[in-house]
């Protein structure tokens, strides 16, 4: 057994890179997991990990234990907890990583749920952007990942949540002050919110719709860029510009009239979200528990 916990003190310290919080996840001291791995790696005749600039690196070796110990402790864990009996009482710590805004439309609801059943799980958000969040998944530093429109990267396992359709929209205070928009062309002369300055969003719109457009709107920049459909949806709001947003994040506005849906039978554009997790990787029970309750919840 006290091989197994300097095996698992490994796998912390390998996961976030660092003895401090690997001490502070295991509630040891830094001395105390600086002993274990010192012990794991005379036992086992290899250094597993190499320290530059105040950092520490997995060496092969170290890469090489790592994938090995995660799969085996993983299934160990999971055979305790059937032994135990304690399928109705999740113990343990996951990670997850998102950007802010899919974490508050979509992960706080499914987390709010799930500690209701399973209070003594621990969950740990990351928010960072999806290139990130996809390289932390791959080098277990995450268990889940939550990203749109995630690539085929050969270390993945890749779920599709949901997709999450958009509409273009403004403010009525925008349309009272500049009038009805009734074509494509009015869209591009208008001030137009974006998540960058070169319109990405509208240009993908355009191109499902009035595709000569596109010319006109390649030498136009936005009037404000910015990556958060929570910040655009507030600079809509101030009557700011037209911008394309999750329906579900404007409903109550649509509903209320304060917000107006701009040509309303064109073709709209949409968003995959999709969950992401190491490939071959035995996820723990909590884990996995979690993991299924998302998929139940998109």
């Amino acid at each position: 057994m006290r091989n197994l916990n300097n095996l698992a003190t490994f796998v912390q310290v390998a996961k976030h890179e660092s003895v401090t919080k690997a001490a502070s996840r295991l509630y040891l001291t830094q001395q105390a997991v600086s002993h274990q791995i010192k012990k794991l790696e005379e036992e086992l005749g290899v250094v597993l990990f190499k320290r530059a600039n105040r950092k520490i690196h997995l060496t092969p070796e170290g890469r090489s234990l790592l994938v090995t110990a995660e799969k085996h402790l993983s299934a160990l864990e999971e055979e305790m907890i059937k032994v135990k009996g304690q399928s109705g009482a999740l113990v343990g710590s996951l990670s997850i990583a998102c950007t802010m805004e899919l974490a508050t439309l979509l992960l706080a609801p499914a987390i709010e749920k799930f500690k209701k059943s399973h209070p003594q799980v621990h969950i740990d958000i990351a928010l960072q952007d999806d290139a990130i969040t996809v390289n932390n998944v791959v080098n277990g530093k995450t268990d889940i990942g939550m990203v749109v429109f995630s690539s085929g990267h050969r270390l993945l396992d890749i779920c599709p949540f949901r997709t999450e359709a958009f509409i273009t929209v403004a403010s009525h205070q925008f349309i009272a002050t500049h009038g009805a928009v009734t074509d494509f062309g009015q869209v591009v002369d208008l001030d137009i919110i974006d998540y960058q300055m070169d319109c990405p969003s509208m240009k993908t719109w355009l191109g499902k719709n009035d595709k000569k457009q596109i010319k006109r709107l390649e030498v136009k920049t936005a009037s404000i860029a910015a990556n958060d459909d929570r910040l655009i949806k507030d600079f809509v709001m101030a009557g700011l510009g037209i911008a394309n947003l999750p329906r579900m994040l404007v409903e109550k506005e649509l509903a209320s009239g304060e917000v107006i849906e701009i040509l309303p039978n064109s073709k709209s554009i949409s968003a995959g979200i999709d969950l992401v997790t190491m490939k071959d990787r035995v996820l723990p029970a909590h884990v996995s528990a979690f993991l299924e309750h998302l998929k139940s919840s998109g």
